[in-house]
């Protein structure tokens, strides 16, 4: 071999040398990266994510819908339902006309009367009508619509859409009947996203 063509042939292994040390380096940075990525994501689930989602301890059985948006609480368990603290809807008005009122309130940003139309359980998740406001605002609602109820002697059933960010969040709104035969809101539970 000439002393010209030797030459090229070391430049040439010394050249792949150099791309496969910064592949290597590259692998490695985004390695590493990806690592710190799911380090930061891992400290921000909290230890009892049940009792972030629904304010709720662990082992308590609150109504939560697998797959729920993060963020998207204010739901209420069956199981804390009393018929004396219960909201009452109206005389005159339907459950499905109680539901549309909550949320005109939304839309309207009368966040402090949306929050007396919400479960008592909901009211206390969310602490206060300043909380609520504050988290409702962060969806940013650009819409809603409420499904055709499902009644029964004893109870009225009736879904609602609130559209935030593209996306449609359903809930779920459940009355019952009181003793004097008024509607009673029982509970207010994730019913999916669309």
């Amino acid at each position: 071999m000439s002393q010209p063509a030797l030459g090229q042939k070391q430049i040439m292994i010394a050249l792949a040398a150099v791309i496969v040390l910064l592949a290597v380096l590259i692998g490695v940075l985004v390695w590493q990266n990806s690592r710190a990525s799911l380090a930061e994501t891992s400290a921000l689930v909290p230890a009892d994510p049940t009792a972030a989602v629904t304010g709720m301890p662990s082992g308590s059985s609150p109504e939560v819908s697998p797959g729920m948006p993060s963020g998207m609480g204010g739901q209420s368990s069956a199981a804390s339902f009393d018929p004396a603290t219960a909201p009452v809807v109206p005389s005159g008005m339907t459950p499905s006309d109680f539901v549309t009122s909550y949320y005109e309130a939304c839309a309207a940003k009368e966040y402090e009367r949306a929050f007396t139309l919400l479960p008592v359980a909901t009211q206390t998740t969310y602490g206060d009508a300043t909380t609520f406001a504050n988290t409702l605002e962060g969806y940013g609602i650009s819409g809603f619509s409420v499904d055709p109820p499902v009644e029964t002697a004893d109870t009225y059933s009736v879904i609602g859409w609130q559209v935030a960010q593209g996306m449609s969040f359903g809930y779920e709104w459940v009355f019952v009947k009181g003793g004097s035969g008024e509607w009673l809101l029982k509970s207010r539970t994730m019913a999916g996203s669309q």
